[in-house]
């Protein structure tokens, strides 16, 4: 398992083949599970490239993924890179996925739930308390950018269209500590008002130490 959620926003691999063309627009379209199923292996092996695991861990992902999309209130944007006269259609497998967010509805019988609860009891929060915190929130699980195509906005694209369909009152995230969160992932996730939940928590699968982020459902702008 790979705690990470909404951390991979910005990759470590390099990817000459994925640079824009610029007779293309990308688009952000919201994904369905249907499509999403059958985009699943372009998804995975996007999520692998821009974290730089290797081609071992897609059976994992893959099964991870398909399982996640089954859930109740799975919610998915996906980021397509289309010609530019081509109206953006997730259904279209001709146009290329750069892009994908999803997030889903949290529960007390999920890994990243028991694990941020064991995190909260271990700084010292009453059981009440580390229950009242998960009690009612949706994990955002994944953003990914292609490399290539990173620098350009569209991680922020893609969470300006996600957290706004998500149903809960919070929305959750996690993403690996870094000195003085100087990295643009930490940057967009405070500039979309996500507050401290958690801080250098270390899930029992990664050596990394971790920030656990919140963000209340507001009204209007992301």
């Amino acid at each position: 398992m790979f705690p990470i959620a909404g951390a991979a926003l910005f990759g470590t691999m390099d990817d000459v083949t994925a640079i824009r063309n610029p007779d293309t627009t990308v688009s952000i379209c919201e994904l369905s599970p249907q499509v999403f199923l059958r985009r699943i292996d372009e998804l995975v092996s996007l999520h692998l490239r821009a974290m730089g695991y290797g081609p071992a861990a897609f059976p994992q992902r893959r099964s991870l993924w398909a399982a996640n999309s089954a859930i109740a209130g799975f919610t998915a944007t996906v980021a397509l890179d289309h010609d530019t006269p081509t109206a953006a259609d997730p259904a279209d497998l001709t146009q290329r996925v750069v892009g994908i967010a999803y997030g889903f509805p949290g529960t007390p019988t999920s890994w990243w739930y028991r694990e941020v609860f064991r995190g909260l009891r271990a700084s010292g929060r009453s059981t009440s308390e580390a229950a009242a915190t998960l009690a009612d929130y949706d994990e955002v699980s994944e953003v990914h950018v292609l490399p290539g195509y990173q620098g350009n906005g569209i991680g922020r694209r893609l969470l300006d269209n996600l957290l706004p369909r998500l149903s809960r009152p919070t929305a959750m995230l996690s993403t690996p500590e870094v000195p003085d969160e100087a990295n643009a992932a930490w940057t967009l996730y405070r500039d979309l008002g996500f507050g401290d939940v958690l801080r250098n928590f270390h899930f029992a699968s990664d050596s990394r130490p971790f920030g656990i982020l919140a963000r209340p459902r507001t009204d209007g702008r992301c």
